[in-house]
């Protein structure tokens, strides 16, 4: 087995571990929150981008021609990116976060727009330093005080960023591309871009 499907068997493995030992330990703490709900989402998308990389000699599909069937040269939409999770990720509902009350989960992949989804994804994550290398992230990301449009968002670490009120109060998830997802405020969402191995990102905001 490669390093990669290594890491894809052991994130499974957390992941359903996860999902299991609370409500064994404590029935009562069967009750989720958005945000708990939300986070458990961008790890299971982390994972279906992990299993695709897996697949593709290392790459996401944002690092793949679309000549090759990739979606590298797409900057202005987020859903084809999600697209190529078609065959990894199957619930639809996964793609929208629960205090999204502005997005619908789409029916199958074929009708999946940005009006489908919550999350945003960086085109320029790979799978080098992937601790810290952000792969996706709730929508509600604001820059400089001012909330980030849909559409293509250039990231840099003089940037100050935050999070704004429209999903979690103040507050967010980040993923990232070792198959681990994070609640962040504003200091930690600063610390995180400038832990990122280029000086600049693209973020796809649906």
């Amino acid at each position: 087995m490669t390093l990669l499907e290594v890491l894809v068997v052991i994130i499974v493995i957390v992941i359903l571990i996860s999902f299991f030992l609370p409500g064994l330990s404590n029935p009562g703490h069967m009750h989720r929150t958005p945000l708990d709900t939300c986070r458990t989402h961008l790890r299971q998308i982390d994972i279906a981008f992990i299993m695709y990389a897996s697949d593709s000699n290392g790459h996401f599909p944002m690092q793949v021609f679309t000549n090759d069937g990739g979606t590298q040269e797409i900057r202005d939409q987020t859903f084809p990116h999600y697209q190529k999770l078609s065959g990894y990720l199957l619930y639809m509902p996964t793609l929208v976060c629960p205090a999204d009350k502005n997005r619908g989960a789409a029916e199958n992949y074929a009708q999946l727009t940005d009006t489908n989804l919550s999350y945003f994804i960086n085109v320029d994550a790979s799978t080098n330093n992937p601790s810290t290398t952000i792969l996706a992230g709730d929508r509600n990301l604001q820059s400089n005080g001012r909330a980030v449009p849909s559409g293509s968002f250039t990231l840099t670490r003089s940037l100050d960023m935050g999070w704004t009120r429209e999903l979690h109060p103040n507050m967010g998830i980040l993923a990232f591309a070792d198959g681990h997802a994070e609640i962040s405020q504003g200091v930690n969402l600063n610390l995180a871009v400038r832990r990122q191995r280029l000086g600049l990102s693209h973020l796809s905001i649906p």
